[in-house]
């Protein structure tokens, strides 16, 4: 009984499954979100290992027994741990995107202030001039510094 089983599993294995264009989708977006195990450096679809081969025939099969993305996303974690997914799952996943974003917008916060002090050197200038003619007391570097500033300009 038990041998019969084996071969039958074999051959539906062995037989070409005929898969819809669907299922053809849903294949390469699970091959393109899990990493090959033998070097974590390429994707599934991409990665010409043998691992990556025999990852990829298998994802095909679970595809074609109706096996859903998530069950065959679950099943790899539970074989490689969370490494394997190129794209981490919860909380880790979403700061994968935010942080280079947030820094981007730092960046060209910074560099706006920048480039609106070096474009605009009279109005920088002003300030410790307009602050000195409003009673304000300098220390000695200070007024040093002014008057480097005056001969300058």
């Amino acid at each position: 009984m038990r041998m019969n089983q084996l071969l039958l599993s074999l051959a539906l294995l062995a037989a070409p499954t005929v898969l819809t264009p669907q299922q053809h989708a849903e294949i390469r977006r699970i091959e393109e979100a899990l990493l090959a195990p033998c070097c974590y450096s390429q994707s599934v679809a991409q990665h010409m290992s043998p691992v990556a081969e025999q990852m990829r025939q298998e994802i095909t099969q679970m595809v074609g027994s109706g096996e859903s993305d998530a069950a065959i996303l679950e099943h790899y974690k539970a074989l490689y741990g969370e490494r394997i997914l190129i794209v981490p799952s919860g909380g880790t996943g979403r700061v994968l995107f935010v942080f280079p974003a947030i820094g981007v917008a730092l960046g060209a916060a910074m560099l706006f202030l920048f480039l609106r002090n070096a474009l605009n050197p009279k109005a920088a200038a002003s300030l410790p001039s307009s602050a000195a003619n409003a009673g304000q007391s300098r220390d000695p570097v200070g007024k040093e510094l002014d008057r480097l500033e005056d001969d300058i300009l």
